[in-house]
């Protein structure tokens, strides 16, 4: 079994405190810049999700990039008085502090060095949102930008979801270039037999990284009782990404 027993109990803690409907995305997408540094910015309202103690208040999870870098950085923290503070996890410490008002228009805010206390302004543009906390909410090709990315390429999942349907799904994936942010590759999920990218809570790790030096990606579906992955690999002689789409099925059937 894949290292998902933290990740699982989260599940199972959201699926014991929501109501009968299974849906738990609610995501909102800013662009905007740190400074004179262009920056995408994505936030997911995590209702019900529990961390470590010290940061039991911490309902937010994100992920943001510098768009010169493409690197992805996770985000976590709170929401407070329409306020959000975030901070900055990068190579596994607290690096920075965003803060900014809550707004689904121009935000405006700061964003602050830990080590140094260097201070820069935080100027957002609300982009686009996905909501899936009600059977009645539907929309297409939602884009949300996943935290774990490779060498030399990051991940845009494409999420959809139809009216009445359980729950949202990864519809698409594209594959960036980090050196010039060009699309390398697009995948269409739509054909397969299952949904993609639904089973993890936190809506910006449905991709984990299999292998980083063969750029080989996990995608996680919603099969079996706890979900399964199935992965992606890189054809040095193809020059693209491909999967056989044989299904891992995480806990029993």
């Amino acid at each position: 079994m894949k290292k998902k027993f933290l990740l699982l109990s989260t599940v199972f803690l959201i699926l014991g405190l929501t109501k009968s409907y299974g849906g738990w995305y609610q995501c909102y997408n800013y662009e905007g810049k740190i400074g004179e540094y262009p920056i995408t910015l994505s936030i997911q309202i995590t209702e019900g999700y529990f961390g470590e103690e010290d940061k039991k208040e911490f309902t937010i999870n994100g992920v943001y990039k510098y768009d010169k870098y493409n690197n992805p950085i996770k985000l976590i923290g709170s929401l407070k008085n329409n306020r959000i503070k975030l901070y900055e996890n990068y190579n596994d410490k607290e690096s920075a502090i965003l803060e900014f008002e809550f707004l689904e228009k121009i935000s405006k805010g700061y964003w602050t060095d830990l080590k140094s206390k260097k201070t820069l302004p935080l100027n957002l543009t609300y982009v686009s949102k996905l909501t899936d906390k009600s059977e009645d909410a539907s929309f297409e090709n939602v884009e949300i930008l996943q935290l774990h990315s490779l060498k030399d390429y990051y991940f845009i999942g494409v999420y959809s979801k139809e009216q009445d349907a359980n729950r949202v799904y990864m519809s698409k994936l594209k594959i960036i270039k980090k050196r010039d942010n060009s699309i390398f590759q697009m995948i269409d999920f739509n054909d397969l037999d299952y949904s993609v990218g639904n089973v993890i809570t936190i809506i910006y790790q449905n991709i984990e990284i299999n292998d980083l030096v063969n750029n080989k990606l996990d995608l996680w579906c919603d099969v079996g009782r706890m979900g399964g992955w199935f992965t992606l690999s890189f054809s040095n002689e193809k020059n693209k990404f491909s999967s056989n789409y044989e299904l891992n099925i995480d806990g029993p059937n």
